[in-house]
């Protein structure tokens, strides 16, 4: 496969519509597309559930199945690709469930123009993009958070801990669980220290380097740089 080629699935099981919706695709400007065909819903899930395809396109009717099934039961299965719901005519139900489910877009086969149908791949590989980009993001910042020597807080503007990573326990003697019930202030022994801790962050949204003592549970000291 050339690279910059979009792979793009067409799920139908009406040959005339395929090739109806590959021939909006193929007329967009500037593009190049590998576009093939499916007409089986099972053999359709498995390409999508083997991320085959970046965009796959699902007639609403494959036989007994629907297209919404299919929806449902790839992105359940593990796919991230777009997917984008097509039908002959046009059912509000039908596009609130599919966007709901997880659908990129939904399209009325009859209302198709070569416009449309470059919005709607534009779009959908735009949103992918995105996606990804901060799928990636949040497994860097999870095994981050998971394997760091030192505490992690995460918290709410009041210091209330909303997650911690396993270190607190190591450090301070404190499960998960216990920590995820406090303030980061209740580690602190001095009542001067949780004022400045608080009036520091509220007026610089940052504390570098600022030496100080915490609790453990079993009532010792630590000496810690936050």
């Amino acid at each position: 496969m050339k690279p910059g080629i979009t792979k793009i699935l067409i799920v139908d099981d009406d040959e005339d519509d395929f090739f109806l919706t590959s021939d909006y695709i193929r007329h967009i400007p500037k593009s190049a597309y590998q576009i093939d065909w499916c007409a089986k819903y099972k053999d359709a899930l498995q390409h999508m559930v083997d991320c085959d395809y970046d965009l796959y396109f699902v007639d609403y009717r494959l036989g007994a199945k629907s297209g919404v099934e299919l929806l449902k039961e790839a992105i359940a299965a593990g796919c991230e690709e777009p997917i984008v719901l097509l039908t002959g005519k046009g059912n509000y139900d039908v596009d609130i469930e599919a966007m709901q489910l997880g659908a990129v877009d939904y399209l009325v086969k009859g209302e198709l123009t070569v416009e449309k149908m470059e919005r709607c791949v534009r779009y959908s590989l735009e949103h992918a993009a995105t996606l990804k980009a901060l799928k990636d993001n949040e497994r860097k910042y999870r095994n981050f958070f998971e394997k760091s020597k030192d505490i992690v807080f995460i918290t709410d503007k009041d210091l209330n801990i909303k997650d911690v990573n396993d270190t607190v326990f190591a450090l301070l003697g404190y499960s998960r669980d216990e920590a995820l019930g406090m303030n980061v202030c209740d580690f602190m022994e001095l009542a001067q220290n949780k004022k400045f801790f608080a009036q520091l962050l509220q007026a610089r949204r940052a504390v570098d380097d600022w030496e100080i003592s915490l609790n453990t549970k079993d009532g010792d000291k630590k000496n810690c740089i936050i």
